[in-house]
């Protein structure tokens, strides 16, 4: 079954590449996590830096966004962004009446029939859903909504505590939610505010039908733990204990004398994997002791692999080349003209943007531009000394 819908996948993503929204950042190629985060950041820094100014944002949480999809609203869409009505056909067929049942050894439930929802685990429910939510898209220079999935994220740019447009923003979701099924639980739903103005008053809460929306001072965005004062501290403590209690089963694994090879792809599927999850989002922003503590789990783990291994430091650096040159090379990137603006007439450099704050210039876009230059003048290096960069 995977294999026919994979089959039908290949025969809708071109139909509907037109009608993607370009803030629906899960399920596209070469686009992910890390470039929703960087995303969101650019815009908050690029804002803040500019003084006197707050950013509100509200991560929206959906109640089993997958279960309460409508086949028969889905297929409306999906006629207006003109995909073959074969096509739209047999996706309405996959969808209704899936009969489902239960069985525990020997014992087996009674059979219903499901019509409403997209089966988790397939190959096209994700696609599906993106689609479904594709209607609904807002990008304005003080406001934006931005997509991962179901993770939905309402971004506001105040100044002088103009809140119109946010609010009429959070409000047209919320409308279009209920026209679309698509249930909000606001129970879940939090706001960061994010201000570093001085004896400013904490703004008027968003509000979700008769309920308030909790504000937060953090908050786990896609595996990443943001703060109200833009600061790492909170996400280096996460990461801390998370690979601490990956490096037990490291240690153990060496117990048992098991070869270094084997240690070394233990360490970088297990627990390298986490040290350095997103860490072109937060490498360069990170505190020089935070950055510390991470280290010394590197040397840690480097004695217990009994090899070298490649510093935290290196690791976000070659990142950070590789996603800037990614974004570069994806024309449908949203950051893709802000980095193609920076390009200089007369090389191959990129110009540094202004910026007021060290928060904005340590953040990913800065950043990647200066490693980017330097990897330029390190080419014109070797190519005079005749060496080869590997």
């Amino acid at each position: 079954m995977k294999t026919l819908e994979r089959l039908f996948l290949n025969l809708l993503r071109p139909q509907v590449q037109h009608a993607e929204d370009s803030l629906q950042f899960a399920y596209r190629d070469k686009v992910g996590v890390e470039d929703a985060i960087i995303y969101l950041l650019h815009r908050v820094h690029s804002h803040l830096d500019k003084g006197s100014g707050t950013v509100r944002i509200l991560f929206l949480d959906f109640s089993s966004a997958f279960n309460t999809i409508q086949p028969l609203v889905l297929q409306d869409k999906l006629l207006r962004m003109r995909v073959d009505p074969c096509l739209v056909a047999w996706i309405s067929s996959y969808l209704t009446d899936r009969p489902q049942f239960v069985r525990m050894k020997d014992i087996t439930s009674d059979t219903v029939v499901s019509s409403i929802g997209a089966p988790q685990g397939t190959v096209l429910s994700p696609i599906l859903f993106t689609l479904y939510t594709s209607d609904f898209f807002y990008n304005s220079e003080m406001c934006h909504i931005q997509k991962f999935a179901d993770d939905t994220a309402i971004v506001g740019c105040i100044r002088d505590d103009e809140e119109e447009e946010y609010r009429c923003l959070v409000r047209d979701f919320v409308a279009w939610c209920h026209n679309n099924s698509l249930q909000l639980n606001t129970s879940k739903t939090k706001e960061l505010v994010i201000d570093f103005g001085r004896d400013r008053p904490r703004p008027r809460p968003v509000q979700i039908g008769t309920e308030e929306v909790e504000g937060v001072q953090t908050y786990k965005y896609l595996g990443l733990w943001l703060d109200n004062r833009l600061d790492w501290t909170s996400n280096t403590r996460q990461l801390y204990k998370k690979t601490q209690s990956r490096m037990y089963f490291l240690r153990r694994l060496r117990s048992f004398n098991i070869c270094r090879k084997l240690l070394w792809m233990f360490y970088q599927s297990v627990v390298a994997s986490i040290l350095s999850y997103a860490v072109v989002c937060w490498g360069g922003s990170v505190t020089k002791a935070d950055l510390s503590r991470l280290e010394k789990l590197i040397r840690r783990a480097s004695s217990v692999v009994g090899m070298k291994l490649k510093p935290l430091a290196t690791v976000a650096e070659r990142r950070t080349i590789d996603k800037l040159r990614s974004i570069m090379d994806n024309v449908r990137h949203p950051l893709h003209t802000v980095i193609h603006s920076q390009r200089s007439l007369i090389s191959q450099r990129l110009r540094l943007p202004k910026f007021r704050t060290n928060r904005l210039g340590n953040s990913f876009i800065p950043r990647a531009i200066r490693l980017f230059n330097s990897s330029l003048g390190g080419r014109r290096a070797n190519r005079r000394t005749g060496t080869t960069l590997q």
